[in-house]
Parts: structure tokens; sequence; C-alpha cells
């Protein structure tokens, strides 16, 4: 009973309903814990650390989880599933030393023990932070050694997700046409089994796509699409991508000052879920749009000489 219960539950987390998955993760911890650290209660307090994690409160996931580092754990794929929680989380707040080592340490230990699965979501963690450092060859060839493991596992999830990281690190790197390929088979998959989240990931990836190769209208409709969903869904993170990502259109237009105060939303939300690359990228962007207002001001009233 316990076994069908997480597997919804982990099935919630990958849906976006992150909601319900944190609710019933609570629950059934509170149920488990006084049997002690069983396999399952660790698993439970991993849904609920990535349900905090999917609604922006990365700092507080991870103080929950290192609050645990020291209890007692009775099997390796919860030991190694505890490091690569820890590793992931710390990446995402830009600590990356520890984020490397703390995941090279779960995919040796997933390995060991023949953790196909781990190894597959170890594998997704690392490569999402790589793709957070600009080291866009690492991040690569990790989703293309997850689309190998999809297979041997099947099911959407980790297709899926290796499709869309392929596509999202050829997108970052302005190879539009190519990366479309990829992110609308990854489109498909999520389609498929009505994972509203991720389909607004892609639908943002998309846009930006479309940015690059000048239909404005197109992203624009994708974002507002994304918008939507992610604000629904509380996807904090996610959703202050999208609000960047509007920002840029309405740059691409020449509307600067709308532009600012799009960007000025997405980096109030970064600052408050303490995601370093966003603040950083934000911030680079309102810097830009006044550069431009400037350069139009100078432009439109040059100096006599």
């Amino acid at each position: 009973m316990t076994q069908s219960i997480l597997e919804h539950t982990r099935d919630l987390v990958r849906l976006g309903d992150l909601d319900r998955a944190g609710q019933i993760a609570e629950a059934e911890i509170e149920r488990v814990e006084d049997r002690g650290s069983t396999a399952e209660l660790w698993q439970f307090r991993f849904v609920k650390a990535e349900a905090l994690r999917g609604r922006g409160r990365v700092e507080e996931a991870l103080m929950y989880l290192e609050s645990l580092a020291g209890s007692k754990i009775g099997d390796i794929e919860s030991g190694a599933g505890l490091k690569m929680h820890r590793g992931y989380l710390s990446g995402c707040l830009g600590r990356h030393e520890p984020a490397h080592r703390l995941l090279g340490e779960a995919e040796e230990m997933a390995r060991q023990g023949d953790l196909i699965t781990l190894v597959g979501d170890v594998c997704l963690s690392r490569a999402f932070i790589f793709f957070r450092q600009k080291d866009y060859a690492a991040s690569d060839l990790l989703f293309h050694s997850v689309l190998d493991i999809a297979v041997q596992i099947g099911g959407w999830y980790y297709r899926g997700h290796a499709l869309w990281g392929i596509g999202k690190n050829l997108m970052i790197q302005e190879h539009y046409v190519e990366a479309m390929t990829w992110l609308n088979e990854a489109l498909a998959i999520f389609e498929d089994v009505g994972a509203r989240s991720w389909i607004a990931t892609v639908w943002s990836e998309m846009a930006v796509c479309y940015l690059g190769l000048g239909d404005d209208a197109r992203a624009m409709e994708l974002l507002c699409w994304a918008e939507k969903v992610d604000h629904e869904a509380g996807a904090v993170h996610n959703y202050q991508v999208v609000l960047a990502n509007i920002g840029n259109v309405y740059l691409y237009r020449r509307d600067h000052f709308t532009a600012i105060s799009y960007y000025q939303r997405a980096l109030a939300l970064a600052r408050e879920i303490k995601d370093p690359v966003s603040i950083k990228k934000w911030t680079r962007n309102i810097n830009l749009a006044y550069a431009r207002i400037r350069l139009a001001v100078d432009q439109s009233n040059p100096s006599i000489a």
C-alpha cells in the first residue's frame, strides 16, 4: 500500500502537482516516521524536498535534508538519494563545489548498487547544474546519456527530460532550428501524459527559439501560456524565467520600460528564492534595457558640434 502511495506521489511531483504531492508526503512521513528510518520514509522525505524546491523554497528544502544527514540510513538507494538531492539543491543555490562532490558520490553509489533509475536521476541533476554553469558540452553529454538510460527504463519521464535538455542546450547556444526539433519531440511526450508544468517549460524554451528566429508574436503567445500554467502551479523558478523571457520580447520590440518592469518582477522572485544565476542574468538584462534607452535618447538628440 505504501509503495503505491509513494509511486503516486512521485508521479504528482513529476506532473507538476506540487501542493498535493507535498501534502501526501507530509502525511506519510508522519505516519511512517515511528517505524524508524525505513526506505519508504526516506523516499517521502525526498518528495517533500522536491515539492519545496518546485515552489521556489530551495534553501528550506536543503536545510530540511541537511538536518537529516546524520540519521541512520539502512539502504544504498536512500543514501545515494540523499546525496543526490543535497547535491542538486546545493547546485541550484550556486554552491557548485559541494554540489558536484555530492552528485559524484551519489552516482558512484547508484552504479555500484545497479540502481539504473537513480543513475538517470543523478545524471539529470548534474546536467542541469552544468547548464547553469554554462558548461554546455558537459551538460549535453549527460542529457544524451540519460537518453540511452531511458531506453532501459522505459516510460515518459527520462526520455522527455533528455530530449528537453538536449534542446535546451542547443537553444542557449542559439542553434534555434535544431533545438526546435528536440523540443517538439519532448513537448509531444509531456503533452501525452499531461505534465502541464513541463509543457510550460518547453513552451518557454521554444519561445526563445521563435524570438531568436524573429517571430516575436509566436514567442509571446507561448510565453503567455507558460506564464499562466507556472503561476497556477506555484512553480516560482519557472515563473521568474518566463517573466524574464517576456521582458526579452518587449526588449526586442524596443518597448524598453515594459521590458524593465518584467525583468524587475523576475529579479524580485530570483532574490526571493535565492537563485544566484537568475539574479545575475536579470540584473544584466535591466542594465541592458537602460543602456538601450540611453542610446535611443542620444540618437534622437545628437550633440551639435
